[in-house]
């Protein structure tokens, strides 16, 4: 879960923000996004991989999360 933190600081995000709150992972679980703290955000997550949000594009310094071609193109340069 550790790691979740460490690339949400990177692109100066909540770990809520890597939340894919369309996906079918996360859907299924029938949770209401807005009672989840942090740490139980981070929890989930972790164990369903797939309610991350895509893609996730990092230099080891900066994150983007998400389909944002100028962000991504910037990281890139």
């Amino acid at each position: 879960m550790e790691e979740l933190f460490q690339l949400a600081q990177r692109g100066n995000l909540k770990i809520g923000d890597l939340l894919n709150k369309k996906s079918k992972a996360f859907k299924d679980l029938k949770i209401d996004p807005d009672s989840l703290s942090e740490e139980e955000t981070a929890r989930i997550l972790s164990e369903k991989p797939k309610a991350i949000i895509r893609p996730l594009l990092t230099d080891g310094n900066k994150l983007t999360a998400g389909f944002k071609p100028d962000e991504m193109e910037n990281l890139l340069s």
